[in-house]
């Protein structure tokens, strides 16, 4: 890990000030996020279209229940960018292994349930800790912005069902042949749930970057704070000022 590289200023923030932080480095990569998070989600989207009409609500729970599984190439390419290692859509997809496989059991079964999961996220796929050492992990670089990623959770998950809700309002509107907001729409309720699985599926992949570089920057402020990433890189900057005036006054004195 190359302290020198990282394209953030290192220094000691507030949770907020990293969700901050987070959201500006969203809004830097939110394209590729944006389509990375459906590369994984489409296929799983396309398989719950084979559900019987009577799992009406299950389709929708299954994209909701594998959220943690799109966000990992959006998490794996961010976590090298960071560190100014360039990685392209293609060379992502193509680091499949790396990101989809490690921890994939526990991010879909128990970690799945935290609430703060955008927080802990990192510690699986970049650190891949043991159960236990993992349970360590987590308590210790939660202990101080647990409630905020608490929060950004909470609020994104409302943003995004906002938007979700407002979009389908507005197909409604302009397109009433194609839903129909009687009870008559119950008839046709699989055909209709694909068009509402679909919205919340794209506005899922609009949030998603945002809300994982969040949780990855509240991440990297507490691995400053814990392990003065920050005295490190201002130690180096001052060797190398003080190494840079040392041969210079050797340059003059033998001038």
């Amino acid at each position: 890990m190359q302290l020198n590289t990282l394209i953030i200023e290192t220094r000691l923030r507030t949770a907020w000030s990293s969700i901050d932080l987070g959201i500006v480095l969203g809004r830097m990569f939110w394209l590729r996020g944006f389509f990375l998070y459906l590369v994984v989600a489409i296929p799983v989207y396309a398989l719950t279209r084979l559900l019987d009409d009577s799992h009406s609500v299950l389709p929708y729970f299954i994209l909701w229940w594998c959220k943690p599984l799109f966000e990992r190439p959006i998490l794996f390419f961010m976590s090298r960018e960071l560190f100014s290692n360039k990685t392209s859509f293609s060379q992502t997809l193509g680091y499949f292994r790396e990101w989809l496989f490690s921890g994939i059991g526990w991010i879909l079964s128990v970690r799945r349930l935290s609430i703060s999961r955008a927080m802990y996220a990192p510690i699986t796929l970049l650190e891949r800790p043991a159960s236990r050492q993992y349970s360590q992990r987590a308590a210790v670089l939660g202990n101080k912005f647990s409630s905020e990623s608490v929060w950004l959770t909470i609020v994104l998950f409302h943003v995004e069902n906002f938007i979700s809700i407002s979009l389908l309002v507005v197909f409604v509107m302009f397109f009433p042949e194609q839903v129909d907001i009687s009870l008559a729409w119950l008839n046709d309720l699989r055909v209709n749930n694909s068009y509402i699985d679909a919205v919340f599926l794209l506005v899922m992949a609009a949030i998603a970057p945002f809300y994982v570089a969040a949780g990855f920057m509240l991440y990297i402020s507490r691995r400053v704070e814990l392990e003065g990433w920050d005295i490190e890189i201002c130690f180096r900057d001052w060797m190398a000022d003080y190494k840079g005036r040392s041969t210079t006054e050797l340059v003059s004195n033998d001038v």
